[in-house]
């Protein structure tokens, strides 16, 4: 028996006896004599259509350089993508779709907490792979399942980071949340506060918000009621804009900290002076057209051209994991299976896109969570500026 072999055994084993048995046509869905067919599904309608569009087409760039040279062991990659309009009910059907018509391999680059997190548990029951979703949620990657797997630095990590800078560099001791009602804002809620339980804080006020809201007012008078020094936000794009908004109308100016979820130039685009002084922790720095690495300037103005968009972070993140897929892919041999193309990933030493670069990505076995560091970045001047090198908290609470 081959080494291959004896590892495509052996994690088949450890699946049927950790009670995640899966149906024998499972093993090789979604894959053709000529081709392999992933799935995912974004927002390309709803609220986050500054972050669904530019995954779609981060994705479908890199497949599309791929399959234009050869693809992978002759087969070509084909991506079906799944509008969600952010709305959890339709990725559940979008994924049924997925899993019971398209036949996917595997589910990549999905967005969204809620939407993720509704709609995960289908494919895993099916066998089929869940992969880098974009959303740093706990869920996906813990509890451990040995098809999900997570390239994001968890909103909880993200946020206990953050927190923890400023109350040890900026002596901040009151700190306050307002955070998305779902299981987005619920992770960005947690993080900051262990750390502050971790300093012996407590958060002087925590108030909500629903999604797609659009005034701020009561809650940001709320926060500066409670004399917050810090907020920590759990919003994405147009609420952190929202949410500056309410604040600078009272001529009030605390510490703003969020998540990866609002690092983006939209929101630098769209806030203008609005956003200046926001801090976010994030893990790839944003693309912007004279980044000293000619290779990502290079690709900057490929997507531009072939878009009409200017890209952003999220669309270089989906390039550069799709890579990531079809190197394991390429490492799976040419009849993958789920079992052997997720050992390709566990097997595979830590990951950097050579051409764009970013935090290392690296799969082990019992931990699918590729990246637990990030970087502490701020809106200065109309752009986002990195002011720390990667930093990291350990993984309890």
């Amino acid at each position: 028996m081959t080494l291959t072999q004896t590892r495509t055994a052996l994690a088949a084993g450890l699946l049927l006896a950790a009670g995640y048995a899966l149906p024998a046509q499972a093993e090789t869905q979604g894959v053709g004599q000529t081709e392999i067919v992933l799935g995912t599904h974004q927002d390309l309608s709803g609220p986050l259509t500054s972050w669904g569009v530019p995954v779609r087409n981060g994705l479908l760039m890199a497949f599309d350089e791929i399959n234009a040279a050869g693809g992978v062991h002759g087969r070509q990659i084909r991506l079906v993508v799944e509008d969600t309009g952010y709305d959890p009910r339709r990725a559940v059907l979008a994924t049924q779709k997925l899993l019971n018509r398209d036949k996917v391999f595997a589910i990549i680059g999905a967005l969204g907490s809620p939407t993720v997190i509704a709609s995960m548990p289908l494919a895993l029951r099916r066998g089929v792979p869940v992969l880098f979703p974009f959303t740093a949620a706990d869920q996906t990657y813990d509890p451990y399942h040995p098809l999900k797997f997570a390239s994001n630095i968890p909103y909880v990590h993200a946020m206990r980071i953050g927190t923890r800078h400023f109350i040890e560099n900026e002596g901040v001791t009151r700190i306050g949340l307002l955070y998305q009602d779902d299981e987005f804002g619920l992770n960005v809620k947690r993080g900051a506060e262990i750390e502050a339980a971790a300093h012996g804080l407590e958060i002087v006020e925590s108030t909500t918000y629903k999604r797609g809201a659009t005034d701020f007012s009561s809650q940001i008078a709320r926060l500066r009621a409670a004399d917050a020094e810090l907020i920590v936000l759990g919003t994405v794009v147009r609420e952190t804009i929202g949410a500056m908004q309410a604040a600078r109308s009272l001529g009030w100016d605390p510490i703003v900290l969020c998540s990866q979820a609002c690092y983006t130039p939209e929101v630098h685009d769209l806030g203008g002076d609005t956003v200046n002084g926001v801090y976010a922790v994030s893990q790839t720095p944003i693309p912007y057209p004279d980044d000293p690495n000619p290779k990502l300037r290079e690709w900057v103005t490929k997507y531009n051209e072939r878009f009409n968009l200017v890209a952003n972070v999220q669309a270089v993140a989906a390039y550069t994991l799709a890579r990531l897929f079809a190197e394991a892919l390429e490492q799976a041999g040419p009849e993958p299976t789920a079992e052997s193309f997720t050992q390709a990933l566990v097997d595979m030493e830590p990951w950097v896109d050579p051409d764009l670069g970013g935090v290392p990505i690296d799969f082990n076995e019992g931990d699918h969570l590729g990246t637990k560091s990030g970087f502490l970045a701020q809106i200065k001047d109309g752009r986002w500026i990195t002011l720390t090198g990667p930093m990291s908290v350990e993984a309890d609470g």
